[in-house]
């Protein structure tokens, strides 16, 4: 992170003219698409576009083409909320581990912005995975009236549970000074969630099969593109038809995503400290402020100004 502080005084006057999210999420994409995020969104391409191959190209049990794009839809949201939970696991327990974190911590900013930067990188994926499934999805829709309606809400809710992950996955990272520990829980949290969409079609009927459903977000988001896409509803008619309870199908990733981001940009955010949660911030802070007055010259390499106006941005 140092590297985008350092450098001559008027670069540092630069500098601390953009806002402190902004370049810690410049920071983060150039590390991200930089290193082995294209290569990874090479073999998202050649995946997706094997499986809808192998799909239009099946004879004995041909798919029709709104259930050829429903599913080519979910499985980008589904790479996408992978690789945002991935990249949000690693976002602060990795600085942790890589001990990264304290030139983060040295910056003359709030810690609220250092996690919005990081936050937006980590959602950055679901983004290059829109642009590699848009294409494919307007090859398969072949004119289809369904066209515009899926890629608006499915780009919708899918940057809603996106976001939802990329904000749990930086949770759990808030809270893990391991960075295993954080990308095992992470890893337990979708699978947890994913593995009831992989039941089969009776095991998800009646009463207790619908709630389930409800109640997972993931579950919940493709029911209810599903009615979308494939049946043909009306977003706003199908959401508010009492009869089909469409507006229930999305309390769950409503509620979800509130829940994540209140913890995360309200409660975590604010106390983001050498060490995991929020013990860390009142026993690893008097380390650092003895740290800096020993060591002027830190403030010094990072362009920021010393003396008492820096210690008074710690709390």
């Amino acid at each position: 992170m140092t590297r985008g502080l350092q450098g001559s005084p008027g670069r540092a006057r630069l500098s601390s003219a953009v806002p402190a999210w902004w370049v810690v999420c410049a920071r983060e994409l150039g590390d991200l698409w930089g290193g082995k995020a294209p290569a990874l969104m090479l073999v998202f391409c050649a995946v997706q576009g094997g499986l809808t191959y192998l799909k239009v190209t099946d004879v004995a049990d041909p798919t029709p083409p709104k259930e050829l794009i429903y599913f080519t839809l979910m499985n980008a949201v589904s790479v996408g909320i992978f690789m945002s939970l991935i990249l949000g696991a690693d976002s602060i327990s990795g600085e942790r581990e890589r001990a990264t974190l304290e030139a983060l911590l040295l910056m003359p900013s709030s810690r609220r912005q250092i996690v919005v930067g990081k936050f937006l990188a980590a959602c950055s994926p679901w983004a290059a995975s829109l642009v590699i499934t848009v294409p494919l999805v307007i090859w398969l829709a072949q004119g289809d009236d369904i066209l515009g309606a899926a890629l608006l809400w499915s780009g919708v809710v899918g940057t809603l549970l996106v976001a939802a992950f990329a904000a749990l996955g930086m949770v759990v990272s808030f809270w893990s000074n391991s960075n295993k520990n954080s990308l095992f829980i992470s890893l337990l949290f979708y699978f947890s969630f994913l593995a009831p969409t992989m039941l089969p079609g009776g095991a998800q009927a009646g009463k207790y099969g619908r709630m389930l459903k409800r109640v997972n977000p993931m579950e919940s988001v493709g029911h209810w593109l599903e009615k979308i896409i494939v049946n043909n509803r009306d977003a706003l008619e199908f959401s508010t038809d009492p009869r089909g309870g469409g507006w229930l199908w999305l309390i769950a990733p409503g509620v979800f995503a509130a829940a994540v981001f209140g913890i995360l940009f309200l409660y975590a955010a604010p106390s983001l400290a050498l060490g995991a949660g929020r013990a860390g911030r009142r026993f690893r802070l008097p380390q650092l402020r003895k740290r800096q007055r020993k060591e002027p010259s830190m403030s010094t390499h990072l362009g920021v100004s010393g003396g008492a106006g820096h210690r008074g941005r710690f709390p």
